[in-house]
């Protein structure tokens, strides 16, 4: 007896011998995503964050150096603003000071020339006239020594308004020349200027006596 094969709606498929087949294999349950990805893909990712990460740190070092640059440039630039500043007041104040000595130069040149003028009237009078001789010897005698200290006081102060002078051309043309060396000349012009000064406001009393 020859079996029929039974009758339905479902259909054997037949596999030929020689036809191959795909076996997927089964993906492990907590398996991370990473572990899924390829291996050539895996790298390139690797290098990639790498890469990225290397170029935020260097990124982040360039913003701390130019960070530090910034705040040292500005710390130059308020010294260099602070040195201009004072700079700028001692030049305004020797050349107001200059303009002061000048002023009591030409006052004390002027006094110079009237006690001239006042000896040369008493010698006068001392030719002209025998009385009260003696007098007018003792006035030649102080306005004699008047007369020396005021021709010294005038070329003091001639030499400081010199001085003064060239100290504010040094002070305008400050940054071709050494600090210290400048700083030592300008004491130096100071001290000098002082000594006139006071030796200017002595004659004044000397006169006005």
């Amino acid at each position: 007896m020859t079996s029929t094969p039974p009758s339905g709606s479902g259909r054997i498929k037949r596999v030929a011998a020689n036809e191959e087949t795909t076996v997927l294999t089964p993906v492990a349950e907590g398996t991370d995503a990473l572990d899924r990805i390829l291996v050539s893909h895996r790298t390139r990712w690797i290098i990639v964050t790498s890469l990225l990460v290397l170029l935020l740190a260097g990124a982040a070092y360039f913003i701390y150096y130019l960070w530090n640059v910034s705040d040292e440039w500005a710390a130059q630039v308020d010294d260099v603003t602070a040195q201009n500043y004072d700079l700028g007041s001692r030049l305004a104040t020797e050349q107001e000071q200059v303009v002061s000595l000048q002023a009591d130069l030409d006052e004390t040149t002027q006094q110079l020339r009237a006690v001239q003028q006042r000896v040369l009237d008493l010698s006068a009078d001392i030719a002209a006239r025998d009385d009260n001789a003696e007098f007018y010897a003792r006035q030649i005698n102080d306005l004699s020594a008047v007369l020396s200290t005021a021709s010294s006081v005038t070329n003091a102060l001639n030499q400081c308004i010199e001085n003064k002078t060239q100290l504010a051309v040094y002070l305008e043309n400050a940054e071709d020349y050494d600090p210290a060396e400048l700083a030592q000349f300008e004491s130096g012009v100071k001290t000098q200027c002082d000594a006139a000064v006071a030796a200017s406001t002595q004659l004044q009393r000397a006169i006005n006596q």
